[in-house]
C-alpha cells in the first residue's frame, strides 16, 4: 500500500533540515523570487541546489513553490528560475499563474506540476481539466469538506493534495484583493499583509453596530485527529503549512503528523496523546485549533475573534494578593520561557522567565514584574495564564535536530585475493559503484579476517548510510591494511552520493522561446472606438440598466446576468449568462445547461476552470478576470482554449494592460473601469448576521450574498477608470452590490462626463 506523503513546509535551510530529520516525506520551498511567502527567507539558486542535493541524498522530495502572478517583464526571470530548478532536479514546481503553467508544460518534458491553492481548485470539472493538461498534482482549496474530496477521488487519478495544519485564509486562495487593494501589497504576488488579522465592527443594514473583534482572522486549523478519514479517502499528500514559522514549530508538528500516519498504517486506527496536542498549542495556534471546512464547520467554528496572534498553551491562572502576583499552575516552567498573561477580553501582556518566578508550593509561583507590567496587570486584576514559547522544548529539538540520523541501507560486496587489487562494491536502492583498492598481500602473521573487513565498511557515522547487507570472499592468508579498507569505504560512499545526486539532474535540448507565448512581433494597432459590458445582480438591476440605455440610444453593449435570474425574464441577444466566481460541485450539479441554451443564451462568462468544462460545447465562452490574467501567456492560454472574450487581472497598470492588448491575436480583451472590487469570497455566511463591516479607519465594506450563498466584501471606495483611452476592446461596469443612486452615477459620470459624486480609486491602473 502506498502511504500518504508528509509534506512540511522549508521557509530556510535550517528548517528544512528540521523537517527531514523530523520525518517529512518532501519540502516545498521557494525562491527569493516568485513566492507566495515573499517574507520567507526563501532560498538563492546556490541554496536551492544545495537544498536539492540534501532532499535527494536522503530519498526525500523537494518542491519549488513558483506560486505567484507573474507580469510579462518578469516571464524571462521566472523561467530561468524553472529552468535552474530543472536542470538542478527539482521534483515538481507548484504553480499558480496560468500562462506559467502553459509554457512549463510545453517546455519542461517530465517536470511534474502541482497547481497551487493560489489556482482556487475547488470542483471535479477544475480537478478534471487540469489532469487531462498534463498537471500531475493540485492542491485543493482549503473550503472543500471531506465528502467533497471523497467525491473528487472516487472520480479522478490526478494526485490530490491536502492542507492539514496551520494558517487557514478566510477567502478562497487566489480570489483575494484584500490586502492587494488596500495596501497595494497584493497576496498572488506573496505580500499578503494579513489584513484579515485586523480589528473590525460588524453592522446591519441600519448600521448599527451588533459585533466587534477580529472578525475575519480564523483558528488554525489541525486535521491530526482526521488523518485516519483522509488517508481512507485516498489522499495522496497533506501538507503542513508554515513558511514563516520557524525550525522548532517545523520540527514538533512533521514530527508529531509523522508519528500518527505510520500509527494508522501499523494498527489501523490512531490514539492521540494529549502531550502531542499539548505541543502543537504550544508551538503555535490561534485561540485552540479547528477542522476548517473539513466537516462544514460555520462561522463561530472557524473565527477566533478575541485575538488573531499566537495563543500557546494554556497553563493556569494568575492573581493578585496582598500587592503581590501569583501563578497558579502545574506546569514546569524554567529560564528562557515566554509566557503571556490575558485578561477576559484577551488583551495580552508577554513576560519572559528569567530568575524572576519563586516556587511556593506545587502549584503556586510567586512572579517579580517590572512596575509598569505590574500596574497593567493590576487593571486586569485576574486572568489566564498561558506558555507562548518554552526554552526546554527548544533545548529537545535542539538535541534532536543534532544526532545523526540514517536515511539510506547499503550493501557492501568485497573481494580479498593474495596478489589481485581489493575489489569492492556498494549497492542502494538501485545505484551501484565498484571501487578497486591495493594488491592484497601475502599474510606474513596475521591475516586479515571477516570480522577486520565487517568492522572497517560499518564504519558509517558522519554519513546518511547504515549497513545493509554484507557479503565478502576472502581467500585465506590474505592481508590487506586497514586503512586500505577505510579508505575504500569513504570513496565508495562518497562516489555513491555523488551518483545518487547526480541521478536527478537534468538536461535541457533547448532555450525557451519566450516571444511564442508572449507575442510573436505583430503589434496590435489601439482602437479607441470601445464596446461596453455591465454587470447587473438582479432583475430590477437590469431594468434599470435597459432603460437607461434605451433614453440614450446605447447600442453597442452586452449585459452580464446572473444564472439565478434568466428563468424569470425574456432573454435578449446581447445578454451574457454568469455563475458565481466560486462554485462547487454542489452548484455546478444545479446548472441546467439545456435549459439555459432552451432560453437562448449563446454566451457565457466562465469565472473559473470548472465551468469552463462544462460549459465549453455549448457556449460562446468569455473569460472573467477571476482566472487571474496577468500576462500574454495566459491570456494566449485561454485563447486556445476559445475564449472570445477575456477580462483581465484589476492587479494591472494602464502599462502592463498595453502589453497585453498589443499581443492579443484572436480574442477582445476586457478590463473593469468602474465597480466595487470585490476584496476577498469566503464559505462562511457573514450576511446572515450583518450588512457592513467597519475597518479601523471607519471604513464600511460591504457584505454580499452570492448566488450560491457564499460571502463577497466589497470595498468601500469605488473603481473608476475614465480614461478615455483605456487599452481595451471592452470597458465593463459592475453594478454587483450597488444602489439606484449608485449606478446613476456611475453612468452620468462615465457617459455625461458629469461628476461622478462617490468615493473613488484608480486600483493599480495608474502608478
Amino acid at each position: 500500500m502506498k502511504k500518504v506523503e508528509l509534506l512540511s513546509p522549508a521557509g530556510g535551510f535550517e528548517e528544512l533540515v528540521a523537517a527531514i530529520k523530523a520525518g517529512a516525506d518532501s519540502v516545498y520551498v521557494g525562491a527569493k523570487e516568485f513566492s507566495a511567502r515573499a517574507y520567507a527567507k526563501n532560498f538563492s539558486e546556490d541554496e536551492l541546489r544545495k537544498a536539492i542535493d540534501f532532499c535527494h541524498e536522503r530519498a526525500k522530495k523537494i518542491y519549488l513553490a513558483i506560486n505567484t502572478l507573474v507580469y510579462n517583464d518578469e516571464m524571462h526571470k521566472a523561467l530561468k528560475l524553472v529552468e535552474f530548478a530543472y536542470k538542478e532536479g527539482i521534483d515538481a514546481v507548484i504553480v499558480q499563474d496560468l500562462g506559467l503553467l502553459f509554457i512549463i508544460l510545453k517546455e519542461f518534458p517530465g517536470m511534474p506540476v502541482h497547481a497551487s491553492t493560489q489556482m482556487t481548485v475547488h470542483n471535479l470539472a477544475q480537478v478534471k481539466f487540469l489532469e487531462d493538461l498534463g498537471v500531475k498534482r493540485v492542491i485543493l482549496s482549503r473550503e472543500l469538506s471531506l465528502d467533497e474530496i471523497k467525491n473528487i477521488r472516487q472520480q479522478s487519478s490526478i494526485e490530490l493534495e491536502v492542507f492539514v495544519h496551520g494558517a487557514l485564509c478566510i477567502s478562497y486562495s487566489g480570489q483575494c484583493l484584500f490586502s492587494s487593494i488596500v495596501f497595494k501589497r497584493s497576496g498572488n504576488r506573496g505580500q499578503c499583509a494579513q489584513v484579515c488579522r485586523l480589528y473590525y465592527k460588524l453592522f446591519d443594514k441600519e448600521k448599527k453596530e451588533i459585533d466587534e473583534g477580529y472578525l475575519l482572522s480564523p483558528k488554525d486549523i489541525c486535521l491530526l485527529g482526521n488523518i485516519d478519514k483522509l488517508i481512507r479517502a485516498g489522499i495522496d499528500s497533506f501538507k503542513i503549512e508554515g513558511r514563516l514559522k520557524d525550525k522548532y514549530y517545523v520540527y514538533t508538528v512533521t514530527s508529531i503528523y509523522r508519528k500518527y500516519i505510520d500509527m494508522y498504517y501499523e494498527k489501523g486506527k490512531i490514539d492521540i496523546d494529549i502531550t502531542d496536542k499539548q505541543k502543537l498549542l504550544l508551538v503555535f495556534n490561534r485561540g485552540n485549533y479547528s477542522t476548517g471546512y473539513l466537516e462544514n464547520a460555520d462561522i463561530d467554528e472557524i473565527i477566533f475573534k478575541s485575538a488573531p496572534n499566537n495563543t500557546g498553551l494554556f497553563i493556569g491562572n494568575f492573581y493578585f494578593e496582598n500587592e503581590k502576583l501569583f501563578l497558579q499552575t502545574s506546569y514546569n516552567l524554567s529560564n528562557g520561557d515566554v509566557i503571556s498573561f490575558r485578561n477576559s477580553n484577551f488583551e495580552e501582556i508577554l513576560l519572559e522567565i528569567n530568575n524572576n518566578i519563586i516556587k511556593k508550593d506545587d502549584k503556586k509561583f510567586e512572579v517579580k514584574v517590572d512596575f509598569e507590567r505590574k500596574k497593567r496587570l493590576k487593571e486586569f486584576s485576574q486572568g489566564q495564564v498561558f506558555i507562548v514559547k518554552s526554552k526546554e522544548h527548544e533545548i529537545r529539538i535542539e538535541k534532536d535536530l543534532k544526532m545523526e540520523k540514517k536515511f539510506r541501507k547499503v550493501d557492501f560486496k568485497v573481494w580479498l585475493e593474495k596478489e589481485k587489487r581489493i575489489k569492492a562494491i556498494a549497492l542502494c536502492d538501485g545505484f551501484e559503484i565498484e571501487e578497486e583498492g591495493e594488491v592484497a598481500q601475502q599474510a606474513k602473521e596475521k591475516e586479515v579476517t571477516i570480522q577486520t573487513v565487517i568492522s572497517s565498511f560499518s564504519k558509517l557515522g558522519g554519513t546518511i548510510f547504515e549497513m545493509g547487507n554484507f557479503d565478502a570472499y576472502i581467500e585465506s592468508g590474505c592481508f590487506v591494511k586497514v586503512s586500505e579498507l577505510n579508505r575504500l569505504r569513504k570513496l565508495l560512499i562518497e562516489k555513491l552520493s555523488q551518483k545518487i545526486i547526480s541521478f536527478y539532474k537534468r538536461n535541457l535540448k533547448q532555450d525557451v522561446e519566450i516571444s511564442r507565448y508572449l507575442g510573436d512581433g505583430r503589434v496590435r494597432s489601439f482602437n479607441r472606438s470601445h464596446r461596453f459590458s455591465f454587470m447587473v445582480d438582479s432583475l430590477w438591476q437590469l431594468e434599470k440598466l435597459k432603460k437607461w440605455c434605451e433614453a440614450r440610444n446605447l447600442s453597442n453593449y452586452e449585459i452580464y446576468v446572473p444564472y439565478n435570474v434568466i428563468f424569470d425574464l425574456s432573454l435578449e441577444d446581447n445578454m451574457v449568462v454568469y455563475l458565481d466566481r466560486i462554485t462547487h460541485d454542489e452548484d455546478l450539479n444545479r446548472v441546467e445547461v439545456e435549459r439555459i441554451k432552451e432560453k437562448g443564451i449563446k454566451k457565457v462568462l466562465v469565472r473559473n476552470l470548472g465551468q469552463y468544462e462544462i460549459f465549453k460545447h455549448h457556449f460562446e465562452i468569455y473569460f472573467d478576470f477571476s482566472l487571474n490574467t496577468t500576462n500574454s501567456a495566459s491570456f494566449k492560454f485561454l485563447e486556445l482554449l476559445g475564449g472570445k472574450r477575456i477580462c483581465l487581472s484589476v492587479e494591472l497598470s494602464k502599462t502592463r494592460i498595453i502589453e497585453i492588448y498589443k499581443n492579443a491575436q484572436e480574442s477582445e480583451v476586457e478590463v473593469i473601469v468602474f465597480g466595487r472590487i470585490p476584496l476577498m469570497v469566503n464559505r462562511l455566511k457573514f450576511f446572515e448576521k450583518g450588512e457592513y463591516l467597519q475597518d479601523r479607519n471607519g471604513e464600511l465594506l460591504k457584505l454580499i450574498k452570492t448566488q450560491s450563498g457564499k460571502n463577497e466584501i466589497l470595498n468601500p471606495a469605488f473603481l473608476y477608470i475614465n480614461d478615455k483611452d483605456v487599452p481595451a476592446d471592452v470597458l465593463r461596469f459592475d453594478f454587483t452590490g450597488l444602489n439606484k443612486k449608485e449606478m446613476e452615477k456611475a453612468l452620468e459620470g462615465y457617459f455625461d462626463n458629469k461628476e461622478i459624486g462617490l468615493k473613488i480609486t484608480k486600483g493599480y491602473y495608474l502608478p
